[in-house]
């Protein structure tokens, strides 16, 4: 397994994954930010009266079987080192997004002693009570793709869902203007994946009118059941030329069910992410194209955010990262 700027793309695979992703993987947040020193909402985030000093930040990754992830935590790591910080980076096991574990990683980096978090709230509900305890005691937070400002989060970095899916629906119309789309996301309830389907719905609707979404499916964070639904979905749609993956994790699978059922040539397949995966998968044409939500900017964005929030800047709700779109004819080279 979308923001607006406000955004709705892991984990996917990640409530999914939510990630996986999740997840573009992938979204914009809305309403009022919130009060640096209190969590409560206002007009933007501030900080408090009395900053507190950045010596350790934690990484809570949502699903580490998944590369964007890794991506996210090297690169914040990276920049991290720049000032002077020493990284935690911190996962939950297993192929789904265990939103549950994830909470309890930030309480135990509350507990340690965290100065920062950078975190997927990806069902912001959820996490709204840790993240208020984390707010309370005056830890900066930092949230990735997902979230809203009512959760006490301070900032968004991420994709900004709509344009995400905007930029699939231009490339799959490139290539098939008139494409029946079976889609597979993470849940109704992760936000980014919302947004990046009503942007490839906005978009297609305004540029290629003949691209229709005709099923759609969630895997609810568990990226195992990606391939019965896939599968349960080209049974029951006949007519779908192309399965759109909202989560990089359930890629594999919708390749899997298009040979398994001899539909190379007739059923294309996008994506989010440009993964070493991907990337073969693209070179082989099993895989049409994917929007690349640049989730080593967002690494590097969320260190820089966090360090602006220990200067006491004001930051935006949602900062967004560069959204591309690559297939065969424009591959960067490795």
């Amino acid at each position: 397994m979308s923001h607006q700027p406000a955004r709705r793309p892991l984990l996917t695979a990640l409530a999914a994954t939510a990630l996986l992703m999740t997840s573009t993987a992938c979204g914009a947040v809305s309403g009022g930010s919130v009060d640096a020193a209190s969590g409560s909402a206002s007009g933007s985030s501030s900080a408090s009266a009395s900053l507190r000093p950045v010596k350790t930040i934690t990484y809570v990754n949502p699903a580490p079987f998944y590369p964007a992830f890794t991506d996210v935590g090297d690169c914040l790591t990276k920049q991290a080192d720049t000032y002077g910080w020493k990284t935690n980076e911190v996962g939950t096991p297993g192929s789904a997004v265990d939103n549950q574990g994830a909470i309890d990683l930030i309480s135990q980096a509350i507990a340690n002693g965290t100065d920062a978090l950078v975190v997927f709230p990806t069902i912001p509900e959820l996490f709204t009570p840790v993240i208020q305890e984390a707010r309370a005691k005056g830890i900066y937070v930092v949230a990735q793709n997902a979230g809203a400002p009512s959760t006490g989060q301070q900032t968004q970095v991420g994709t900004d869902a709509k344009q995400l899916g905007g930029i699939i629906a231009e490339g799959l119309g490139a290539k098939q203007p008139d494409a029946q789309v079976g889609v597979l996301s993470g849940s109704a309830s992760t936000t980014p994946h919302v947004d990046e389907i009503k942007g490839f719905q906005d978009a297609a609707a305004s540029k290629f009118p003949g691209i229709k979404v005709v099923a759609g499916d969630y895997t609810n964070g568990d990226a195992t059941k990606a391939p019965e639904l896939w599968s349960n979905m080209l049974t029951a749609h006949p007519e779908i030329t192309t399965l759109f993956a909202v989560q990089g994790t359930d890629v594999a699978a919708a390749i899997t069910a298009v040979k398994e059922r001899g539909l190379t040539g007739k059923v294309t397949v996008v994506a989010n992410d440009l993964t070493p995966d991907h990337r073969a998968a693209i070179e082989d044409g099993s895989l049409l194209g994917v929007g690349e939500q640049g989730w080593c900017e967002a690494g590097t964005k969320a260190a820089e955010a966090v360090k602006s929030l220990s200067e006491g800047q004001q930051l935006p709700e949602f900062i967004p990262t560069t959204s591309t779109y690559y297939d065969k004819s424009n591959l960067p080279a490795q």
